[in-house]
């Protein structure tokens, strides 16, 4: 249920919200089968196969499906029982201020790392206490925005080296061919979705409709004119007047969009089909959350991937003789053309760099903002 891209004739990602519900001209991407798209009105719209499902799909963990993170799932792995249970302790938390003793906290939010132990005592028990994190504070949505873009950016940008650290086994050496065109896939369907954020500019509206105030939160890659000209064809058949707003407007910062939904779900508004729209007491308090996100700034990686370079790249990769025709592995001039582009990326860098000045692993890792694991792929690349 979670393949959302297909490959059309000329070897385009193309998106299921872009084609109509049914029976496709799409193909998998990473078996080649024929594709049926799923657009029901519970389930998150998607690719089927219209024969078996390939076993690359259907076996996949939920945490290895190359997804943004933290984009249009907010609960961190957490079912809804311990989400549940974690909405408890922060409404409990923000109502007294006072710490979380470890007799209320389950493995998995210290595993999440959606709390943490402090210093601080709690003088009834003696024993210290746990607080939330900032990651902790976005599955009972009260992590500010200004606070969430950051953070949001680093675990995109951290899910990314991982990936293009996944072509290589832990040796250093470029997986075999039949994993390696997976793992491609992999990275350029993740790319596909940071293109597509990052495409977007997010849209802050006041509506006045009949008398009522109304705001409305939304992304858009066309002209906003256009896009208020939609907005008031949908809202006339529900009002008779409308009179429609713009706020701000903020460019490639279409993740912002869903979070805000989440955080703001007490107030949704839904007006028939509707669904972006709200109805808020105090609505300067969400007006400051918003406007005191920075502007977005793209790294060089990001406006590459904007400009789509990096799928012209990986495109050709998966065209690529060797890689399509079934080799057990690739020849050593597209090992050593892997292994450099890898290397020379700046996280990659980052991490020789530390190295180089006698960093231990993990701090290197820390320096460059990713995993132990990608940090000791970078390692084992460059003794290969």
């Amino acid at each position: 249920m979670w393949l959302r891209y297909g490959i059309d004739i000329e070897n385009k990602l193309v998106e299921v919200e872009d084609v109509a519900s049914g029976k496709t001209n799409l193909r998998c991407p990473y078996c080649g089968g024929e594709l049926v798209a799923k657009k029901g009105k519970v389930k998150q719209h998607h690719f089927s196969h219209s024969g078996e499902t390939c076993n690359i799909v259907v076996k996949r963990e939920q945490r290895e499906v190359p997804h943004l993170p933290l984009y249009d799932a907010f609960n961190i792995y957490l079912t809804g029982k311990q989400l549940e249970q974690l909405k408890k302790l922060w409404h409990r938390c923000k109502s007294d201020n006072g710490g979380i003793d470890r007799l209320e906290v389950i493995p998995a939010f210290t595993q999440e790392n959606l709390l943490e132990l402090r210093q601080t005592i709690n003088l009834g028990t003696g024993r210290k206490t746990y607080h939330f994190t900032a990651l902790g504070l976005i599955p009972v949505g009260a992590l500010p925005l200004t606070s969430f873009n950051p953070l949001h950016e680093s675990l995109i940008e951290q899910k990314l080296t991982q990936l293009e650290a996944a072509i290589f086994t832990n040796s250093g050496s470029v997986l075999p061919q039949k994993e390696l065109r997976v793992r491609l896939t992999d990275l350029r369907i993740y790319c596909a979705q940071m293109r597509k954020i990052l495409l977007a500019s997010l849209y802050y509206l006041k509506v006045q409709a009949d008398g009522k105030i109304l705001y409305k939160i939304g992304i858009t890659t066309r002209t906003m004119s256009k896009r208020i000209a939609e907005i008031n064809r949908d809202l006339r058949s529900h009002y008779q007047t409308v009179e429609v707003e713009v706020l701000n407007i903020w460019a490639h910062r279409g993740n912002v969009e869903k979070y805000f939904k989440y955080r703001y779900c007490d107030f949704n508004h839904p007006i028939g089909t509707l669904t972006e729209y709200f109805k808020f007491a105090e609505p300067q308090a969400v007006e400051r959350d918003l406007h005191q996100m920075e502007a977005k700034v793209l790294s060089p990686v990001e406006q590459d991937i904007l400009e789509g370079k990096q799928d012209l790249s990986l495109a050709a990769l998966l065209a690529d003789s060797q890689v399509a025709a079934g080799d057990i592995r690739v020849s050593d001039r597209m090992e050593a053309e892997l292994k450099q582009a890898f290397l020379s990326k700046p996280s990659s860098q980052q991490v020789i760099t530390a190295l180089h000045q006698g960093c231990s692993l993990r701090d290197s890792a820390a320096m460059a903002s990713v995993s132990v694991e990608v940090a000791r792929k970078v390692l084992a690349v460059i003794q290969a």
